[in-house]
């Protein structure tokens, strides 16, 4: 658990009096306290050290979108606030948890309810364009621009050559593969980034609301699927596409020949966080980096 927040911190929110509860806490990451008070829970979050005002803001104005047409999600309460290098944020509180392990029917409703998040999504993006230092995965090995994939493998190869060449290796087949698909002419729309079952929460075997837009951006619906670990919940990738076809936004063709190529290409992505932060501590998980690329479609030299 979280240590508690910083009584500035709860001062800004006028959260000063309130019932402090700690949620959850990532080393480095994000933080959740739950505050108890008369206008009901709300969460504040501590986000990691890298987010910046305008990624944040741009991820707010999703979240309030979706809230304003019915959604159930971490709908933002006030402005942030900014304090030692971190932003917080006051949230609403989204009841339930996770169903763990997902089943079937818990799949399935995963789908339907990505597709009609999608379909929620679909004009927003023109409206407010790409998220700041984000890109789709299908046109860079890395969907943050702060990400310097190049160094990292130079930075890797002085640890691992073996490693390092094998990233290099599966970046360069999946851009091939990609190409081949012709990708480059994927349309794009605002994707949640994590539609995973830890993100979808439930009461009493209902569907209650959606959380942890964090890696929300402008990218295809074949990397969401990707994001959304489709591969292993075949039920939620088919009541996905059925749910489309009901809605009237069914994949198009190129969307789907390119769900292969767009899923090796992210596995390559993957990769590069933990590359990233190597090249930055000295320390590099090479587990960690192993497991996204023995994925990618390249297999190891």
């Amino acid at each position: 658990m979280p240590d508690g927040p910083p009584a500035a911190v709860l001062a800004a929110f006028g959260a000063g009096r309130h019932q402090v509860t700690g949620l959850s806490d990532v080393p480095d990451g994000n933080a959740n306290w739950l505050i108890s008070g008369d206008s009901g829970p709300l969460v504040l979050r501590r986000h990691h050290a890298e987010a910046t005002p305008a990624g944040l803001t741009w991820e707010h104005t999703v979240l309030r979108h979706l809230a304003r047409a019915g959604w159930t999600v971490p709908e933002p309460v006030g402005e942030l606030t900014g304090y030692q290098g971190h932003w917080y944020g006051l949230n609403r509180y989204v009841p339930g948890q996770p169903a763990r392990p997902e089943g079937p029917g818990e799949q399935a409703q995963r789908g339907r309810t990505l597709a009609r998040l999608h379909v929620a999504l679909r004009e927003l993006g023109d409206r407010i364009g790409p998220r700041p230092g984000w890109r789709p995965q299908h046109t860079h090995t890395t969907v943050l621009t702060g990400l310097d994939w190049d160094a990292s493998v130079r930075a890797l190869a002085a640890s691992s050559p073996r490693l390092a060449g094998w990233a290099a290796a599966a970046a360069a087949s999946a851009r091939d593969a990609l190409d081949a698909a012709g990708a480059n002419a994927l349309p794009v729309t605002v994707v949640h980034g994590d539609f995973a079952e830890w993100n979808m929460h439930y009461t009493g075997g209902r569907l209650t609301g959606v959380i942890d837009f964090e890696l929300a951006h402008l990218d295809s619906r074949p990397f969401e699927l990707a994001m959304a670990r489709a591969y292993r919940a075949p039920a939620a990738a088919a009541a996905y596409r059925a749910e489309l076809d009901q809605l009237g936004w069914p994949l198009s063709p190129l969307e789907e020949s390119a769900a292969e190529p767009v899923y090796r290409a992210v596995r390559v992505g993957l990769a590069a966080w933990p590359m990233e932060q190597g090249r930055r501590t000295g320390r590099f998980d090479r587990g960690a980096i192993e497991r996204q690329l023995s994925r990618s479609g390249t297999p190891p030299p």
